[in-house]
């Protein structure tokens, strides 16, 4: 489970970073190749998705939790609600920066 929230927090950040990296033109020319395409996608799929399966999971634990585990449950869930408006957030900033 560990290992599960630490993807689901590192996966908006990298987004940001390929970001942040293509703008200012650090990435070598990586950022124009279709395989960069293909990261930004999957990110920008990826990260919404497992931030609302960690929130899912967040809660099935907490309803299977006994009384005593129940307070630290609910701060993993407020996590996971934070973890989820993040990445919309940066999918909806992302979405406003594209240029058809």
């Amino acid at each position: 489970m560990i290992f599960f929230r630490c993807v689901a927090i590192a996966l908006p950040q990298i987004l940001i970073l390929l970001l942040v990296g293509s703008v200012n033109d650090m990435l070598g020319g990586w950022n124009q190749t279709s395989d960069a395409m293909t990261t930004v996608v999957t990110l920008f799929l990826l990260g919404p998705i497992t931030a609302l399966a960690l929130l899912i999971t967040e809660i099935v634990k907490c309803y299977k939790a006994n009384r005593g585990e129940r307070r630290r449950t609910f701060s993993f869930i407020g996590l996971a609600v934070a973890l989820l408006v993040q990445s919309l957030a940066i999918d909806l900033y992302l979405l406003s920066q594209l240029r058809m």
